[in-house]
């Protein structure tokens, strides 16, 4: 077995600094190659400013790549949310996420992946995580896909209180929470091209702390339908939510995401 390591890299654009969610649905990527493309990747780029009572201005861009040597295959993903209203940040979150996959066996190929978030609309002000999952397909056709994983993963994650709606929750003299932990990753997933223009993807994740498996954990899913209009363009509709019942910070145990978007891929 090869030696696999990955750096992450954060995105330096001035920003306070990274993410959709505490668990990264890394399924939706495109991580499966069709056998006759090398290259494989989506993106879906926005800004919007307006000259109003304040300035308001908003960029946007979720990108992601996978690229095949041999048979290596290397997946490069990123998220950036950034609102501003004249001198107030609204909302700052994002990703980067780096992949690697290598086969090992005949039916079992190494991931091993960095990963690098925030979102400070839940007060998660950075989160560092370094892993590698065995990832086994149990059903694939040209069709379809189901595919499971299991590894291990380090994470570090530094809260704050700015997602905290009950102001009597918040310590008077509030400080950053910083927590270190080794996690089990399951995951689950499922793709099936329904038709020429319907796909769908749907993932189900659970990462305990190792040595407390069912006190210590979260839970993840995301459901994703596509439709394409032609080859290269489609509108996506995402559904994605994180269940954690003991937050580091007094958040809402349960987190929604749901957004449609143009998918431009190639």
């Amino acid at each position: 077995m090869k030696y696999l390591f990955v750096i992450c890299l954060m995105l330096s654009l001035g920003f306070p600094g990274i993410s959709r969610c505490q668990v990264l649905h890394t399924e939706n990527f495109n991580v499966i190659l069709d056998s006759t493309k090398t290259i494989k990747g989506s993106f879906i780029p926005s800004f919007r400013y307006r000259n109003v009572k304040q300035k308001f201005f908003e960029v946007e861009n979720t990108a992601d790549i996978t690229f095949r040597i041999n048979r290596q295959a290397f997946t490069i993903a990123n998220k950036l949310e950034y609102s501003r209203f004249g001198d107030e940040d609204i909302l700052s979150s994002g990703f980067v996420y780096l992949e690697h996959r290598s086969p090992v066996q005949k039916v079992i190929s190494l991931e091993s992946y960095g990963l690098l978030l925030w979102q400070q609309i839940r007060g998660l002000r950075i989160k560092y995580s370094l892993g590698a999952n065995a990832r086994i397909p149990i059903v694939i056709s040209a069709q379809e896909g189901l595919f499971a994983g299991l590894g291990p993963s380090y994470e570090f994650e530094r809260w704050t209180y700015s997602g905290t709606a009950d102001p009597a929750l918040i310590p008077a003299d509030p400080k950053p929470i910083e927590v270190e932990k080794i996690r089990a990753n399951t995951y689950v997933n499922y793709k099936r091209k329904l038709n020429e223009q319907f796909r769908v993807d749907i993932s189900g994740y659970y990462q305990p702390a190792l040595g407390d498996f069912f006190s210590n954990y979260r839970l993840a899913s995301s459901s994703e339908i596509t439709y394409s209009f032609t080859r290269n363009i489609g509108l996506s509709l995402l559904y994605q939510n994180i269940y954690d019942p003991s937050p580091v910070v007094p958040i809402s145990t349960l987190f929604h995401d749901v957004s449609v978007g143009l998918n431009l891929s190639f």
